[in-house]
């Protein structure tokens, strides 16, 4: 039986929305030729900052809203939060929306602690609720003791983050976003997005303004695109998206800068982490595959989790919009001629819009189970046995992508990795362990994550116990795991990146190395360290291929990679353009 169709939280209908705007009388009073004064009149002007807008928004749905400055995006979306009254037409929410906007301002004067009370309330919730939740908005701000601090000494960041974990901790029926996520470092921008997620998991509504192509297709699955006040279009993500980019306007922080030729380096990169994911895996992947596993681009370190299976199966792997897929997804799939797709996780991480998509195509779609992904890291190993042959088994924290990504690096194929959640195992990871009787467990985490009780645990379950992996850097991890493949010099090597914000085009990387059997080493955006320059002068590559954009790699770096090559003519580039 099919769900029930959700019911919907915001309704605008016929909205216009006209603003008076007063000049002031002329300096001197108006004065006229000749010595007379005349009247001294304000003159009006309307603006017709939105035109007869309508469209029905449902619980659950993450809409982003774009269009060029002064298109009427942030003017609507005060008017669906309720601070704007519609001229003409109606506007009806499910509940009081919450608006959340780089400039919204609480009270200055008072302190970050105050006003938390202050914004939770006036959210709906009771003193002894903001009780309850009042350290997770101070920890989730990470503005430490300044919380006690007037909010008038905070510097932007501070105040914006504050906000922003006020705003969603109350889980508001619809969420008003303008711009919130462009400030914080990328650290905090990847958090606000992961709560963003998070909020509409529990049915929440959440509209973003935003400037950021790819901010909205890794978020939204739904986009209005306004121009001049009009409602232009109405749609999927990635097709609005992809409409507006190709009109005379385009998204400003999608125009990245032109980079120079660099012969013998490639780069493979799109506008967003499912676009690098196609492009690696087109350009990576020659010929007709007949599984693929798809992975939730929410969910980086249980993508991580499976390259080793996907690689022993011979499977490409691909990321996906939890709620659908895309037209650039699903035509990598019709070009590798897949038969069998497999989802990694269960409707409740990539949801029924991506299967349908698949079926509607005629391919076989299997759901890996699990509501989340721990549960799914564990279903990922369910028809492994000892018959199997796994030497190690990889424990990772499950939101901890660095050291899921050490681990996919590390691990052989005859290696797996299970997620594991802070409150530590579950049956499930006994089971599994006792299942596959690994030579040994290796936790990827200090004894802070994980504690040594927990490792003697996993322990228990591998003929020769339980260790720790600490020491080695992504970078490091990459390098040490070529040194166990034994590349030939003189080949093709791929290059991603360290940076944590890029970690989804890394995991694109890493796929299609261990896939292809080309090395992969990492670098950092601006610089490469000493452990890959080492690395490279030894392989001598006749051929580069950076994975990422030039957020990952900068061009200045991709220009340095140069540096490496071997002097013989470098092979052609396979770029394909999407």
């Amino acid at each position: 039986m099919d769900e029930a169709e959700p019911r919907p939280s915001v309704i605008v209908s016929h909205v216009d929305i006209v603003y008076r705007v007063y000049a002031g009388a002329r300096p001197g009073g108006g004065r006229r030729r000749g010595g007379s004064r005349r009247p001294n009149v304000r003159g009006v002007r309307e603006i017709h900052a939105v035109k007869d807008v309508s469209f029905v928004a449902k619980h659950g749905e993450s809409i982003g809203v774009i269009g060029r400055n002064g298109s009427g995006k942030s003017t609507l979306l005060r008017a669906v939060a309720g601070l704007v009254p519609p001229t003409n037409g109606e506007v009806w929410a499910d509940g009081t929306p919450s608006l959340l906007g780089v400039n919204a301002v609480l009270v200055r004067q008072l302190s970050g602690a105050r006003n938390i009370y202050i914004g939770a309330q006036a959210l709906g919730l009771s003193r002894a609720e903001v009780d309850e939740i009042y350290d997770e908005i101070v920890d989730f701000s990470a503005i430490g003791d300044a919380i006690h601090l007037p909010m008038s000494t905070y510097s932007s960041g501070m105040a914006a983050r504050l906000r922003f974990a006020i705003s969603t901790a109350a889980v508001p029926p619809v969420l008003v976003i303008d711009e919130a996520l462009a400030t914080g470092d990328a650290h905090f921008r990847a958090r606000s997005q992961e709560r963003i997620q998070k909020l509409r998991e529990r049915a929440g509504t959440v509209f973003l303004v935003s400037h950021s192509a790819s901010t909205i297709r890794s978020i939204c699955d739904r986009a209005l695109w306004l121009e001049q006040g009009e409602l232009v279009m109405d749609g999927p993500a990635d097709e609005v998206v992809e409409a507006y980019a190709a009109s005379s306007e385009r998204l400003p922080t999608q125009a990245t800068p032109e980079e120079p030729e660099v012969p013998g380096v490639e780069r493979w990169a799109g506008d967003s982490r499912y676009h690098t994911s196609v492009r690696a895996s087109r350009n990576g992947t020659p010929g007709r595959r007949d599984t693929v596993l798809l992975a939730s681009g929410a969910h980086i370190p249980l993508a991580l989790s499976a390259v080793p299976v996907a690689t022993t199966a011979g499977a490409p792997m691909l990321l996906t919009p939890p709620k659908k897929l895309i037209p650039t997804t699903r035509k990598e799939l019709e070009r590798l001629e897949a038969a069998r797709l497999v989802l990694l996780g269960g409707p409740e991480i990539i949801e029924k819009g991506v299967r349908s998509g698949a079926e509607a195509k005629g391919m076989v779609v299997e759901h890996v189970p699990g509501e989340d992904p721990v549960s799914a890291s564990l279903a990922l190993h369910a028809d492994v046995d000892d018959t199997d042959g796994v030497d190690t088994v990889y424990v990772v924290p499950d939101e901890d992508a660095d050291a899921a990504l050490v681990a996919a690096l590390t691990a052989r194929d005859d290696g797996r990795i299970l997620l594991l959640e802070a409150e530590g195992p579950r049956p499930g990871h006994a089971e599994v362990l006792e299942r596959i009787r690994p030579r040994r467990v290796v936790v990827v985490a200090d004894d802070e994550t994980v504690s040594d009780d927990v490792l003697e645990e996993l322990g228990r379950h591998a003929t020769e116990g339980a260790v720790r992996l600490l020491t080695p850097s992504p970078a490091q991890a990459a390098v040490d795991a070529n040194e166990s493949f034994g590349p030939e010099q003189g080949g093709r090597v791929y290059i991603a990146s360290t940076v944590r914000s890029t970690v989804a085009d890394t995991f694109a990387g890493v796929a299609v190395a261990r896939l292809s059997g080309v090395p992969l080493l990492l670098v950092d955006r601006d610089e490469v360290p000493p452990t890959t320059h080492t690395e490279l002068e030894r392989l001598a590559p006749s051929h580069l291929v950076v994975i990422g954009g030039q957020k990952a790699v900068s061009t200045g770096v991709r220009q340095l990679l140069a540096g490496y090559l071997r002097s013989d003519e470098p092979e052609p580039g396979a770029d394909v353009d999407l």
